[in-house]
Formats: structure tokens, C-alpha cells, sequence
């Protein structure tokens, strides 16, 4: 049984993952792990950080049992593995250094980073350190998404039209935040390889064009007004698939059952490489949309 500790308490997914690990009567229950142990760090700069902690932190203590410590160096010598749950973006670099170079396999929970550089820095100290890392959106594993995308009467991928809700957070700005879920979408179908991009934003949308390699266009439309959901209009060699997320199937045990797995056996399920180039999409759609021009992707550093 492997022993998980928990780097952040700010976000939903603390609870949600905790019960998904540690109640073996929960329909979808992944087994093979526990929560044992929490640092109940938060931002203090963000509000939806701020006023979670307490009540995240009150509930894994009284239903769960869980130690809560005092910091991520307390934390280490607890557990066998860590999810780095911390909401902001920005604290992640700093608090996945010592785990890394602990050795402590890492699932780094959206966004991996808040800029490129840090995300990085990140994969770089790990294979410093042959630390395995391993970072994602839920919804590159949701149910219908991960179904329509082993469709074999799909054939390959020629394009995508990707969409989620996309919030917005000054100190995690522009798709890094919330939208980091359709680009994760995006990437899903259409893989690595865009080289160029054009992102417009209005108060109710970010609309990102994105030109790969090959000569494929790929599009994550980012939804902040009017109804939202999470899915994708997918153009395959044989057929147009629309998928939207499943409520059927808790996204949460999707993701949990990729994690558990990469815990033990240091092989992530998403090639480091991929994870970089969303980074990097995120910024040159950052970079486009407050200079109003095309960004090559190259042009992030």
C-alpha cells in the first residue's frame, strides 16, 4: 500500500482524492494507496485559496485522520509519494524541489506551473535527480474523452475543436488558471507539434487558433459567459466525433487510476515533452493575446 501525502489544501480535489483513496466502500474506489499525511499550504494573495484551507484542512483531520505537518520537508519522511495539489500555480517550483530531490515520485495537479520557465525547471531538477514527475488536467482521462480518442473508426486526428470553462485569475494569467482543461483537450487529440498560434480574448471568451507542424488546426475556445462545459468536436480521417465530458464517471477516479499506477512504476502516462509544449502553448497565448499577433511557440523560453 502505497503511503501519499498531500502538498496544498486549497482545492476541491484534496477531499475529493482522499475518499476516492482511502474509502474502499466508495463505488469508485481506486485502490492500491492511502492518504496518510497533509501540508495545508495555501496562497494568501487568493481569495479562492484562502477561504478553503480551513475547511479542507477541518475535514481530512476529523473524517479522514489525516497528520497534517508543517511543512513539505515534514512531510517527506511520512509518505512513498505526493500529490501537489496547491491551487496557484505559482507555488509549485518551490514546494516540488524538496520532494524531487527526495526522490519521491510527484503528480504535479493543474496548472503545473503559472509560466513555461518554472515548468521547466521543474522536469529538468527531476531528471537531475531521476525523480519520476508526472503533471495533468483530469479531463485528458475523463471517460468520453479518453473513449473517443481510442476510437478506431476514428482514424487520425486532421483537427480539433477543444472548449472548457476559463475562469480567470490575475496571478495566474490568461489560460494557465481554468483553461488549462481545453487546451489539456486540445493536446489529447491532436498532440504535439503546433508551432504558431493567434489568441483573441473578450470578457466572455478566449479564442486560441493554433497551426501544427503538419499543417493541422487545432482550437480551444475558453468560456466565460453564457453555458459551459468541458468536450471537443474532433475531425478524424473517417469520421467527425463530438464528445462532451462524462457526469457519469467521477473524472477524479479517471485521473487517480493514471496517478496510482505512475506511483508505482515511475512512468507517466503523459510524455514529459507534451506537458512542455501545453506550458508553452499557454504562454505564447498569453504573449499573443496582450500583443494582438501571431506567436510561434518557439518565440517562449
Amino acid at each position: 500500500m502505497i503511503k501519499v501525502g498531500i502538498i496544498g489544501f486549497d482545492t476541491s480535489h484534496v477531499p475529493a482524492f482522499t475518499k476516492l483513496l482511502n474509502d474502499d466502500s466508495d463505488p469508485f474506489h481506486v485502490s492500491g494507496a492511502r492518504v496518510v499525511a497533509g501540508f495545508p499550504s495555501f496562497s494568501p494573495d487568493v481569495e479562492s485559496s484562502v477561504s478553503r484551507v480551513e475547511g479542507y484542512k477541518k475535514e481530512l483531520i476529523e473524517k479522514w485522520n489525516i497528520e497534517m505537518v508543517s511543512s513539505v520537508e515534514e512531510l517527506l519522511p511520512r509518505v512513498d509519494a505526493v500529490l501537489l495539489e496547491s491551487l496557484d500555480g505559482r507555488r509549485h517550483l518551490k514546494e516540488a524541489q524538496p520532494v524531487i530531490k527526495a526522490g519521491k515520485p510527484l503528480f504535479i495537479d493543474k496548472p503545473m506551473t503559472a509560466c513555461y520557465s518554472e515548468a521547466r525547471a521543474i522536469f529538468d531538477l527531476a531528471a537531475k535527480n531521476r525523480c519520476p514527475v508526472f503533471s495533468s488536467s483530469s479531463l485528458r482521462f475523463d471517460y468520453n474523452i479518453s473513449r473517443a480518442r481510442q476510437d478506431a473508426e476514428l482514424g487520425g486526428v486532421v483537427g480539433c475543436d477543444a472548449f472548457s470553462p476559463a475562469t480567470l485569475e490575475t496571478t495566474n494569467p490568461g489560460l494557465f488558471w481554468y483553461g488549462i482543461h481545453g487546451v489539456e483537450i486540445l493536446y489529447t487529440f491532436m498532440g504535439r507539434g503546433c508551432k504558431k498560434l493567434f489568441c483573441k480574448k473578450t470578457d466572455g471568451t478566449h479564442l486560441v487558433t493554433g497551426e501544427w507542424k503538419d499543417g493541422r488546426i487545432g482550437t480551444m475556445r475558453g468560456i466565460r459567459k453564457g453555458s459551459n462545459s468541458y468536450g471537443a468536436t474532433v475531425y478524424g480521417e473517417n469520421k467527425i466525433v463530438q464528445v462532451i465530458f462524462s457526469t457519469d464517471v467521477p473524472l477524479y477516479s479517471q485521473l487517480l487510476k493514471q496517478i496510482i499506477p505512475f506511483f508505482k512504476t515511475g512512468k507517466p502516462p503523459v510524455p514529459l515533452e507534451e506537458t512542455l509544449e501545453i506550458m508553452r502553448f499557454i504562454e505564447a497565448a498569453l504573449l499573443s493575446e496582450n500583443e494582438g499577433r501571431e506567436v510561434s511557440l518557439s518565440e517562449v523560453k
